[in-house]
């Protein structure tokens, strides 16, 4: 994960980021408190992830409490109330924990684009965007994400069908 693009193309991340800075309270961050997904578009809501942050000795789980249609389509199968952890192997999983385990850290929106990290599917490249959300206004406790996919450009590849 790395740090936002400063210009969106898919139109759903752009509505996503721009309702959170619109929820966010001067000088902090909004908590799930400020979201109501009744306010997000219909187009948006397929795509929209609230995650609890679960903290722990070996650091932060990520459990999923809201998962839009899109996401269970990606993935082939319901994830509510399971850990990241449980739906993708360790090695694929790595990325997007970094990602999120920094925006726990830092307070900071996160963004990533890959393959699908779920081997049950063919290569389809995705891009996330992970938007820290705190009851406190500073202490990160879910994360309100987007998850948008396309076919996975050719000179992306980086190896053979099958590989990540």
């Amino acid at each position: 994960m790395a740090s936002l693009p400063p210009v969106f193309t898919e139109p759903e991340f752009i509505e996503l980021v721009d309702y959170w800075r619109r929820k966010s309270p001067p000088g902090r961050l909004p908590g799930r408190q400020h979201v109501d997904p009744m306010e997000l578009s219909p187009r948006l809501l397929p795509h929209v992830l609230l995650m609890d942050v679960v903290r722990g000795e070996s650091g932060p789980r990520f459990k999923f409490r809201l998962v839009g249609t899109g996401f269970v389509q990606l993935v082939g199968r319901e994830v509510t109330g399971l850990f990241y952890d449980q739906i993708a192997s360790t090695k694929r999983a790595a990325p997007l924990l970094a990602g999120l385990k920094k925006l726990v850290e830092t307070g900071e929106p996160v963004y990533l684009e890959g393959p699908l990290t779920v081997p049950s599917r063919d290569f389809i490249w995705v891009k996330r965007v992970g938007l820290p959300l705190a009851e406190d206004g500073k202490t990160v406790d879910m994360v309100l994400a987007a998850v948008c996919s396309t076919p996975r450009p050719a000179d992306r590849s980086g190896g053979a069908k099958g590989e990540d």
